[in-house]
């Protein structure tokens, strides 16, 4: 069998791993390469002997290691073919209540929101969307989620103060944006519009979605109001096109 060299070293577990928990090193290994994309979406990983072979550990631990990333969701085992990376495709509706969390656990996964960064700064171009004066102050928010350690999602949004000043410390405390609207007394909002296109990442759009330059991002801009009608969020986010399929719910509250 042809051995691929860019997923050589990370396929090797740490020699001075403890025989007890060598399984656990090679869950690792393998999960990074998963989780990287050396190891794609829907390839088969190379049969047991071989990678038993390659980690010089018997089958038994190399079965544990797989059924640990099995339970994970990151593999999938087709009887009589072999053992496969999870291919994910998100099926993300768009709707008069969307909701990250629940689009996620409706696909039966779950997704970790991250605070990559976040300023206030003038409204500029979030003037019109959220409905303030221009040289008005908003918070941005700069997050990225990930669904079973890859990221699917990058978003910038903005909030408008001094309404809605401290989203970022009320975000870190839970890393829900919607738990984070209501501790600022935000008990419910709506999504009043969306706006779909695709086009090519930058560079550092491309890293952070740890995807090529030449995978073409899904583009999401949106406003959400509280039910005064009053925009308490306007947002952009890009989703990765091979881990994400945009559905518009047919009852006339997206736009």
């Amino acid at each position: 069998m042809n051995r691929n060299p860019e997923l050589e070293p990370s396929l090797d577990a740490p020699a001075d791993a403890p025989r007890g928990r060598r399984w656990e090193a090679i869950a690792t290994a393998l999960r990074d390469d998963i989780v990287s994309g050396r190891i794609a979406p829907g390839e088969r990983l190379p049969n047991e002997a071989t990678l038993a072979a390659r980690f010089e550990v018997n089958r038994h631990t190399l079965r544990q290691a797989v059924q640990a990333l099995v339970r994970e969701g990151h593999l999938r085992v087709v009887h009589g073919s072999g053992t496969y990376v999870r291919e994910l495709v998100l099926d993300y509706a768009l709707q008069r209540r969307t909701r990250m969390s629940e689009n996620v656990a409706q696909a039966g996964e779950r997704a970790k929101r991250e605070l990559l960064s976040h300023e206030r700064a003038k409204a500029g171009e979030w003037a019109g969307p959220l409905k303030v004066p221009a040289g008005s102050e908003v918070e941005i928010l700069h997050t990225r989620a990930s669904i079973r350690g890859r990221p699917v999602g990058i978003c910038t949004a903005a909030y408008p103060c001094p309404r809605l000043s401290g989203m970022a410390e009320a975000f870190k405390a839970g890393g829900v944006i919607t738990q984070a609207l209501k501790d600022l007394g935000v008990a419910d909002y709506v999504r009043v519009r969306s706006t779909i296109s695709t086009r090519l990442p930058t560079p550092a759009e491309a890293d952070a979605l740890a995807r090529p330059v030449t995978q073409p991002v899904l583009v999401v801009q949106y406003v959400n109001a509280d039910l005064d009608g009053k925009p308490v969020e306007a947002a952009t986010t890009l989703f990765a096109a091979d881990a994400v399929q945009l559905t518009v719910e047919s009852d006339g509250e997206v736009s």
